[in-house]
C-alpha cells in the first residue's frame, strides 16, 4: 500500500484517547498518523477477512464436507498442552 497520501480522515477523540494513541505511537517509533492508519488498516483487513466466501469446486466441496463429517480424534500432545496452566493465569 505504498501510494501517494493526499486524502485526510478527520476523527474526534477525547484527550485521554489522543494521549493513549500518541504514547503507543512513540513506543512503536511511528508518527501518530502512521500508527492510527496502520491500526485502522489492520482492523479493516480483519473485518473483511471474516466476510470472505470460500469457493470450492465439486471435488473440493466433497473433501470439505467429508472432513467435517469425520469423527474427532484425540491428539495426546494437544491434550497435554491444554492441561498446562496458561502463563497469564
Amino acid at each position: 500500500m505504498a501510494t501517494a497520501k493526499g486524502n485526510r480522515i478527520y476523527l474526534r477523540a477525547s484527550a485521554e484517547q489522543i494521549n493513549l494513541i500518541r504514547r503507543a505511537a512513540e513506543a512503536k517509533r511511528k508518527t501518530t498518523s502512521e500508527f492510527v492508519l496502520d491500526s485502522a488498516c489492520r482492523s479493516a483487513e480483519s473485518a473483511l477477512y471474516d466476510l470472505r466466501t470460500i469457493r470450492l469446486d465439486e471435488k473440493g466441496w466433497k473433501q470439505f464436507t467429508a472432513a467435517l463429517g469425520r469423527e474427532a480424534r484425540e491428539i495426546p500432545e494437544l491434550i497435554d498442552l491444554f492441561k498446562e496452566k496458561a502463563p497469564w493465569d
